[in-house]
């Protein structure tokens, strides 16, 4: 269902109107990685207050990815069917909505039901974005746009690591909460007055892609590879901060730092991995190679205890652990087709977040038991090494699949 005056389908690829859209996207994609993320470094702040465990504590990251996960699918069939705008629009003013009453929380469950409304909004993102990109931009350029696309969440995750310990210094944080909220409402609406379809053909069958996912054997085998992906990248998101700050005895301010840069090496690395894609192809490849460094630096990381080389370190396994992202979101993209990709993006991003729900738990669980991290960093090691067996197994996208 296009919207009028939109730019027609053969002429979108060239359009100016594709930048616009490619930065509400990752707007929208930035400011829902800050609310996800502003939760670890704010951990010591308020576990003491609301009288919180560390398992608890990882439970808030979880309790996200478990209204996130369901909206996957829904946000991916409706996008498919009846364009991005309202959609994406509406989400983001839910996800607003949601971080600014975390202001006001005084309990666990109170907190904790937040969050799932949190990722309830949050799960329309990855869906609506890739339609949007696979629409407006043309097959040559995808690997930079998806690239530019997912340095929004390691953006979202650098601003979380940056801004939160700021505003929270300047304001507490509980009003550190309500200004993150606003902004994100005020972004719905412009993403709603803003956006517009291209006039490629939308979805007849509300629940074709469903079944089109489901009987192609690669698009399970990359949503399985992108599980293995997540589950190394959001437990350590969800933990080292507090690793840094318990574990090394370092400043709130010192491990913010440490976040930032691993941050840093991920949003360059998403942008760089597109450029390389489209200069060379070989995306499965690529994949490869990066989760085998992620894997290395995964364990390296844990072996540092001085600030300098947890900075370098932190750099590195940022720049190697996003490197796989553009290259898994648009296989699956291409695979799928066009007129399917938000359905296929939605049912593999499901599978990816199925790692995001019990990652952050299973290593909050470890460290009750055993009182220290050394053990976590060979758990999240092992995202990456399955991820290798399994995304060597799949099948790289035809040249007609890649230029639909």
């Amino acid at each position: 269902m296009a919207a009028t005056g939109a730019t027609p389908a053969s002429k979108t690829g060239e359009s100016p109107y594709r930048w616009l859209i490619l930065i509400l996207s990752v707007l929208s994609f930035v400011l829902t990685f800050l609310c996800r993320f502003s939760w670890p470094p704010l951990i010591p702040v308020i576990v003491p207050v609301i009288h919180m465990n560390m398992s608890q504590a990882g439970a808030y990251m979880s309790a996200f990815y478990i209204g996130y996960v369901i909206t996957q699918i829904p946000a991916g069939i409706l996008a498919d069917r009846f364009g991005v705008r309202a959609v994406l629009g509406v989400n983001l003013i839910i996800v607003g909505i949601g971080q600014y009453l975390m202001g006001n929380i005084s309990s666990f469950q109170g907190g904790f039901w937040l969050r799932v409304i949190i990722g309830l909004g949050a799960g329309a993102m990855m869906a609506c974005c890739v339609r949007a990109v696979m629409e407006w931009f043309a097959p040559r350029d995808r690997g930079m746009a998806f690239g530019i696309l997912l340095a929004g969440p390691t953006l979202g995750l650098l601003a979380a690591n940056y801004s939160v310990p700021a505003l929270n210094a300047a304001f507490e944080w509980r009003t550190t909460y309500h200004i993150i909220g606003i902004a994100v409402v005020i972004v719905g609406i412009l993403v709603y007055a803003l956006i517009k379809a291209s006039e490629t053909k939308q979805a007849q069958s509300l629940f074709g892609g469903v079944s089109a996912f489901f009987t192609n054997r690669d698009l399970v085998l990359l949503g399985f590879g992108g599980f293995c992906l997540i589950w190394m990248e959001i437990g350590f998101a969800a933990f080292a901060n507090t690793f840094i700050r318990k574990q090394l005895n370092f400043s709130l301010k010192e491990a913010g730092l440490v976040l930032v840069a691993y941050s840093i090496g991920g949003v360059l690395a998403s942008p760089v991995s597109g450029w390389v894609s489209d200069l060379i192809g070989h995306r499965k490849q690529i994949v490869m190679v990066a989760y085998a460094f992620a894997l290395v630096f995964t364990i390296a990381f844990g072996y540092q205890t001085s600030l300098q080389m947890l900075l370098v370190i932190g750099f590195i396994y940022g720049f190697v652990s996003y490197f796989a992202n553009p290259h898994l979101s648009l296989m699956i993209a291409e695979i799928a087709g066009k007129d399917r990709s938000a359905t296929a993006t939605g049912i593999s991003n499901v599978m990816f977040q199925v790692a995001a729900i019990l990652s952050p738990f299973a290593l909050g669980v470890s460290i009750d038991m055993t009182h220290a991290f050394k053990t976590i960093w060979y758990i999240l090691a092992l995202g990456p090494l399955v991820g290798i067996i399994v995304v060597g197994i799949v099948r790289p996208p035809t040249a007609a699949q890649s230029r639909a």
